[in-house]
Parts: C-alpha cells; sequence; structure tokens
C-alpha cells in the first residue's frame, strides 16, 4: 500500500480531529485552540512521492513594524531547535511552526509519529509564541524574550 493522504486522513478520524482535505493538493487543514493563541491554523501537506510537510500557523501575521525583531529572535529560537523551524513571512508577516520530513512511499510513517509532527507546531507555539507577543505587546527586545521563553521551557 501506497503512503497517501488518505493514510493521514485515517490517523486524523481516529483521532476525531475535524479537518478538511483537499485530495487534489494532497492537503489536510485544521484549526486548534491552544494556551496561547485560539484558532491557531494547521496543514499537513504531502510535498513529492517521498516528503511530508507539518506546519502550524499564528492566526495572526506579524506587524511590519515588529518583523525585524522577530526575526532576530525566531533565529535565536531556531538555532536551539532539534525539529524542525519557525518562519516568517517578511512580505506579509505569516508566522508559522514548520517540520518536513522524508519516507518511504511504500512504508510510509508510523501513525504514532505522523500524530507526534502534527502536535508538536501546536506545543512550540505554546512555548515560543510568548517571545513573539513579549516583543510585539510587552516591548522586549529579541534577547530578553527567548530568555524568558527559553528559562521557562
Amino acid at each position: 500500500m501506497l503512503f497517501s493522504i488518505e493514510t493521514i486522513e485515517r490517523i486524523y478520524n481516529e483521532e476525531e480531529l475535524n479537518f478538511e482535505v483537499d485530495k487534489k493538493n494532497d492537503v489536510i487543514r485544521f484549526t486548534m485552540d491552544v494556551e496561547v493563541a485560539s484558532q491557531m491554523r494547521f496543514f499537513c501537506r504531502i510535498v513529492n512521492e517521498k516528503t511530508i510537510m507539518f506546519k502550524t500557523i499564528l492566526p495572526f501575521n506579524i506587524p511590519e513594524k515588529h518583523r525585524q525583531k522577530i526575526s532576530e529572535y525566531i533565529t535565536r529560537v531556531n538555532f536551539e531547535m532539534l525539529l524542525g523551524n519557525f518562519e516568517m513571512d517578511f512580505s506579509d508577516g505569516e508566522f508559522s511552526y514548520k517540520i518536513s520530513l522524508p519516507f518511504e512511499e511504500d512504508h510510509g510513517i508510523a501513525d504514532d509519529v505522523i500524530l507526534r509532527l502534527t502536535y508538536i507546531g501546536f506545543n512550540m507555539m505554546d512555548i515560543y509564541a510568548m517571545g513573539v507577543f513579549a516583543i510585539i505587546h510587552g516591548g522586549k527586545n529579541p534577547i530578553e524574550a527567548f530568555e524568558e521563553c527559553d528559562r521557562d521551557f
């Protein structure tokens, strides 16, 4: 059996997630309320026959005047990451956490790994989006924001 979006759909159905499927583009999307924000966006996409991507997106864009500081902050955070990374689109301020993973088409990825990779982005947002908020709303600089999140983690 080939690994496909239907496999992930089955896993998410078993997890009782409320999601939508775009089979044409091999994408599954849903939102989830987490500690730091409601309606955190998520999508899982089979990029090609050997790569899958999981992306968790903050439900609002970073204001332009804060993007440089947020960029420095996520560079500090990403240096510590073992899996995945934070990204920010400078053109519109979209802030996300992404994991890309290779797999063998005929073997796929274990169900429990799919679930862990699905939820890890939400967990990382709960930990590190606080630093984003500290910069935007609390006037912290990137070093202070990083040290606060890293200390709490």
